[in-house]
Order: C-alpha cells, then structure tokens, then sequence
C-alpha cells in the first residue's frame, strides 16, 4: 500500500477494525466476495483506469480518498464517499496539519474510528466537503508545482515569491468554488499560511498529477471563461 493507505489502514486497525489490503494485483477476490467499507486512496492519476475495476462494487461501499480535482470524475458516482487528506507521511515521518473531512454515507463511522485509531478526522455535510475540497485545492496548488519550477522548498517560496503563491491560491479556490457551487472564504489563506507552517522544509523535484491540481483549474477557467494565468504560466514553465 501506499504512504495514505498505509496510515489509514493502521489507525483503523488500532480502533479494532479488520482490514484487508487490496493492492493492484491482489486482494481483488476477497474484495468482491465481502460487503465492508472499500477505501480507494490511490494517486489522482490513477483513478480513470481503477474506476471500471470496481464497477462491481456496490457505490454505497466506496470511499475515495484523493487530494486532487476528481471531483468531476466521481459525479456519476453520488452515493459514495469522499475523504481529504490533511497529514504528511513520508516513511516514519507523519505530521497531522488539520482533521481530514470526509463527507457521504459511510463518514460518520469512518470518522470516527480513523479518530479513534490516532488520525483526527471529521464528518461534513455535502455542502461543507465541497468547500473543504476547494479550500484543499488550493493548498494542493501551491505545495507542488510552484516549488518544482523555482526549485525551493516551501519556506524559501512563500518567503521569495509570496505574492505568486497567493496569486496561484486565490486563482484555484475563486475559480474552482465556481464549479463547485460556494463562496470561497477570505480566510482560506490565513488558514493555509498556518497549515503550511510545519512544511517549510518539503521539497518538489518532480510535480506530480497536474491535471488534478493546477491543470485542472487552468483548464475549468478556460471552460468558465475565467483567468487563472499565474497556474497557467506555471505550467507552461515547466513543460
């Protein structure tokens, strides 16, 4: 499994839950044949490709745990659930930076053993997960491609080019709570620099699932007749 599931099987598993690892080659018997929850926490880009493999797995049991824009890609999918994630874990290192949201059917239980087994998380209405998704675009946006084109990590780029980074926030939460039917919140940013805090030190070398992060805004500004141009120059800086 990867760094998310990983962690999110261990803190089910410390709350006295069964889990079964179910990763791309195997485990896929034992998936269909039960009727637990299924948390899907593979990267963004790997999403198109896994979602006809779960075709035969009742909606209601689904869980998708991504930080990018799949918002659209599980439109057809209604009845499931949806997580953020708001942690760092790269090998032992793990950091809590806020509770992770998860909204949908199976977010109060999920919620509350996720918390229970040492991840703080919180159950949101529909409304409140979309804001909360937007608000995680932003951050997402930022922590990325930016530090791969400038080639520093997070503390230097918000000290050097800070006035960029809040350009690339605020063109990503304006354009996609359009999308996402909300008002974005004029303390998103404040919230961002504190959420940021603990990161100074992360560095990008390669940016990663663009299409989810800043692609994705650059391409539902063009289709909103929107502007988005500092996501959009940063992109084309580094292709």
């Amino acid at each position: 499994m990867g760094e998310v599931g990983r962690r999110l099987a261990g803190a089910l598993e410390r709350a006295g839950v069964d889990v079964t690892p179910v990763t791309r080659g195997e485990g896929w018997d034992t998936l269909a044949a039960g009727d637990g929850p299924v948390l899907v926490c593979v990267r963004e880009e790997a999403l198109p490709e896994l979602l006809p493999r779960l075709s035969g797995i009742r909606e209601e049991r689904l869980v998708f745990v991504q930080n990018g824009w799949v918002r659209p890609l599980l439109a057809a999918r209604p009845a499931s659930s949806r997580g953020l994630i708001w942690f760092t874990s790269k090998g032992e290192f793990f950091q809590v930076l806020r509770p992770s949201p998860f909204a949908g059917p199976l977010a109060q239980p999920l919620t509350r053993c996720l918390s229970q087994g040492g991840i703080p998380c919180v159950a949101l209405a529909d409304h409140d997960f979309a804001a909360a998704d937007v608000e995680k675009m932003g951050f997402n946006c930022v922590v990325g491609l930016p530090l791969a084109v400038h080639g520093v990590n997070l503390g230097e780029y918000l000290e050097r080019w800070r006035d960029e980074a809040q350009a690339v926030f605020q063109e990503a939460v304006t354009v996609l709570a359009r999308v996402a039917g909300i008002a974005p919140d004029p303390h998103w940013w404040a919230a961002f620099e504190e959420s940021a805090a603990p990161l100074h030190w992360v560095r990008v070398s390669t940016a990663k699932a663009l299409e989810w992060r800043n692609g994705a805004v650059v391409e539902e500004a063009r289709r909103l007749g929107l502007a988005a141009p500092v996501n959009a120059r940063l992109l084309a800086s580094l292709r």
